[in-house]
């Protein structure tokens, strides 16, 4: 896959526009002949909140209309084991004919050639979509396997009711020192209050953004090495165990609990009035709060002396047609309706962030079904983007080293001078075979 290290400009300033404008076996069933007309069964998988659920169902069966002979079986659940479901099914053949995919799995997922190509189809237009991106984050190996579903942006989700009764600043640019700052002083004041929520997946984040930040570069460089210093990796380790340990992060054996991070009470109940998460996920994590919440976003934490924002912008997910599909037609012409279709984007909304393809964009902006709090989340962080990972960066096996150190460090089985020695060992032993296998 080609990688370009920015945004295109053109892209950038179109979906700016929109934005502004918001704020203002693959498992197919059998056929059957049946008055002349081929029935059709698809099966089409994804994770997500109840939003996404809810909206993704009614588009289903808005979609009878449009093609009465194909019959959608719905495959949902939320993002826990998702991963490991879909890599289980593909190897066994039997996945959905239609699969949303996260980013980071589409390198390895890709390998054995598993999803069809879907450039040069007639049941599929791709011009509603910028081309670069396709390039970036939906072709691999010259072929063309997948569709982004929406523009995401990470960025700070603030429950500002609770911050506000708090004393928390909800109009500043966060960086690592104002966050250990105020979220110790909000924990001395009262222990079972923490400024962060984070999940281990949400503290591999901050890790690695901050290693970003720090070097100027993906954590994992494009040839297996790694893109920062044993002393780099300490001095992350280093804050973050200061961090966990003096209440600015509610403990991971509490936060890891959950699932889904809008199950945790201390969000619900306003006792953590910060998480980083993605604009996708915004929906989710408000409706579980108190009517009334006002809940505003800012970009994620930023170094005073950071090399890159480290500000991710990427699809939302990406959706795939499996190349065992007994349907490839009535495939893509599910998705070709649900990626352009004004009826599905007036359904859809934003439930996978802002729609990807310009004339989904277009029309749920023209429907008011664009959030302005997403729509302002995806405008920061398409003006402050930082750099684009490699396929390596979100390796899920080097992604499994880190995690296994920072739980380790989190549960204070590993000072930050021994976490940052076993990581860095860990590693490089790791890109060592996963180089070999090349």
């Amino acid at each position: 896959m080609q990688q370009s290290k920015r945004w295109t400009t053109g892209f950038l300033a179109a979906l700016a526009v929109m934005l502004i404008l918001a704020g203002c076996s693959s498992g197919g069933g059998n056929s059957q002949e049946a008055g002349g007309e081929q029935k059709v069964t698809l099966r089409f998988s994804w994770w997500g909140g109840q939003d996404r659920h809810e909206a993704t169902l009614a588009a289903i069966e808005a979609y009878k209309e449009i093609a009465p002979n194909v019959t959608i079986e719905a495959e949902y659940q939320g993002f826990d084991g998702y991963e490991q479901k879909v890599k289980t099914q593909l190897a066994g053949r039997t996945s959905a004919d239609i699969m949303q995919l996260d980013v980071p799995w589409m390198n390895e997922l890709n390998r054995n050639d598993s999803f069809l190509e879907l450039s040069g189809h007639d049941e599929l237009s791709l011009e509603g979509f910028d081309d670069n991106f396709l390039d970036n984050y939906g072709t691999y190996n010259g072929k063309l396997v997948a569709l982004p579903t929406g523009v995401n942006a990470y960025a700070l989700v603030i429950n500002k009711t609770s911050a506000d009764q708090l004393g928390i600043p909800t109009d500043i640019q966060w960086d690592w020192d104002r966050v250990y700052e105020e979220g110790k002083k909000l924990h001395e004041r009262d222990a079972s209050k923490y400024l962060l929520l984070a999940n281990h997946g949400m503290l591999m984040l901050d890790f690695t953004n901050m290693l970003k930040q720090r070097v100027g570069a993906p954590w994992i460089a494009e040839d297996y090495t790694l893109a920062f210093s044993r002393e780099d990796a300490a001095g992350v380790l280093g804050w973050m165990d200061k961090a966990l340990k003096d209440g600015v992060y509610q403990p991971l054996g509490e936060a890891d609990l959950y699932s889904e991070v809008e199950q945790n009470p201390k969000w619900i109940n306003g006792d953590i009035p910060i998480i980083s998460a993605m604009s996708s996920t915004l929906l989710s994590l408000r409706n579980v709060l108190p009517e009334g919440t006002e809940v505003v976003t800012s970009l994620p934490v930023i170094g005073a002396d950071a090399k890159d924002t480290a500000v991710l912008v990427r699809p939302s997910q990406m959706i795939a047609v499996s190349k065992d599909t007994k349907h490839p037609q009535e495939a893509l012409a599910f998705l070709n309706w649900l990626m352009n279709d004004a009826k599905a984007a007036e359904i859809l909304g934003d439930v996978r962030s802002i729609p990807a393809s310009a004339p989904a964009q277009q029309a749920a902006v023209a429907a008011n079904r664009i959030d302005s709090v997403i729509a302002q989340a995806v405008e920061d962080g398409l003006k402050n983007a930082g750099l684009v990972d490699n396929p390596l960066a979100t390796n899920s096996e080097l992604n499994a080293v880190l995690q296994d150190t920072i739980e380790k460090l989190a549960y204070g089985r590993l000072t930050p001078e021994g976490a940052a020695d076993e990581l860095v060992a860990g590693l490089e032993k790791k890109l060592k075979e996963l180089k070999a296998r090349q």
